[in-house]
């Protein structure tokens, strides 16, 4: 029995809800919604819990096997995924930025070192590759601009890459 109604595991989650939130987020209709992409941070940032939950025999003999972690830690989980965590995280450094897009939202965390903000499109200055700035939901960490759509991107693309490489 379950309490996600038709969602039964990660590549459903994954399926059904990210690619999905995020298929409408890219959409003419909504693009560049706040609401669509603080649903699409939550659920990027959510399918972490989602692998390792579905996934954790997997993880644990793929970080053994590729001396992530000793043999000996096998049977200790907490430790397991935490080391999965450190992995994630070194594999996919953007994973950080949509923890704290989809913590921000989710517990009101304001003064961290991102903001956010809707940039307009238009000409901006001359007539050079950045001339033109396109109406993007953007991200501002120590002074570098980051459009949000390409850190989800890289995010959804390494979920993507990890069903694989899991061989699930």
């Amino acid at each position: 029995m379950t309490t996600t109604f038709e969602v039964k595991n990660a590549k459903d989650f994954y399926e059904m809800f990210l690619l999905a939130q995020m298929r409408e987020f890219l959409s003419e209709k909504y693009f560049n919604s706040s609401r669509h992409a603080v649903a699409c941070a939550i659920f990027a940032y959510h399918q972490r819990e989602w692998f390792w939950k579905d996934y954790k025999d997997k993880i644990r003999a793929y970080l053994a096997t590729n001396k992530i972690i000793k043999k000996s830690q096998l049977n200790n989980d907490d430790y397991v995924e935490c080391k999965f965590n450190e992995y994630v995280n070194s594999k996919c450094p953007e994973f950080r930025i949509i923890r704290d897009v989809c913590n921000g939202s989710k517990h009101l965390i304001i003064g961290t070192n991102i903001s956010s903000s809707k940039r307009g499109g238009g000409l901006n200055g001359g007539f050079s590759g950045k001339s033109f700035n396109t109406n993007d939901l953007v991200l501002v960490m120590n002074s570098d601009t980051i459009i949000f759509k390409d850190i989800l991107t890289k995010v959804v693309d390494y979920w993507s890459d990890l069903f694989k490489l899991l061989k699930i």
